[in-house]
C-alpha cells in the first residue's frame, strides 16, 4: 500500500419528474494499492512509449469501470486500461494504466 489511491465514480439520479435533468454525485472507494511510474511498456506485442503510471490495486467493493478515474494523492487521474488479474476465473486484483 503506498500512498492515497481512491477509486472515483460519477453516479446519475434520475430526477423527480422525466423533465428534471440528472444529479451527478461522485463516490469514492478507498484502494489498496501501488503505484509505479512506467516510460514504457510492451501491450499487445506492441511497444508503448509514454510516460505514465500503472496502479495496481486489490479487487474493490465495486467492479472497476474504464469511465472511473483514479485519484492518487490527492490528483485525479484518467484510467487509460484496466485489466484484471487473472484474466479469466476469479479476480483477485486489477491493473490501471494512467497518463501523465
Amino acid at each position: 500500500k503506498q500512498g492515497v489511491v481512491a477509486l472515483k465514480r460519477i453516479v446519475s439520479t434520475p430526477g423527480p419528474n422525466p423533465w428534471d435533468p440528472p444529479t451527478e454525485t461522485p463516490q469514492t472507494w478507498p484502494l489498496s494499492a501501488a503505484v509505479k511510474r512506467l516510460h514504457q511498456r510492451y501491450e499487445n506485442g506492441v511497444l508503448i512509449v509514454e510516460t505514465g503510471d500503472m496502479v495496481t490495486f486489490a479487487v474493490p467493493s465495486v467492479v472497476p469501470m474504464l469511465t472511473d478515474t483514479l485519484i492518487i494523492d490527492g490528483v485525479e487521474r484518467v484510467i487509460t486500461n484496466l485489466t484484471p488479474i487473472p484474466p479469466a476465473g476469479t479476480v483477485v486484483a486489477y491493473k490501471a494504466w494512467c497518463a501523465a
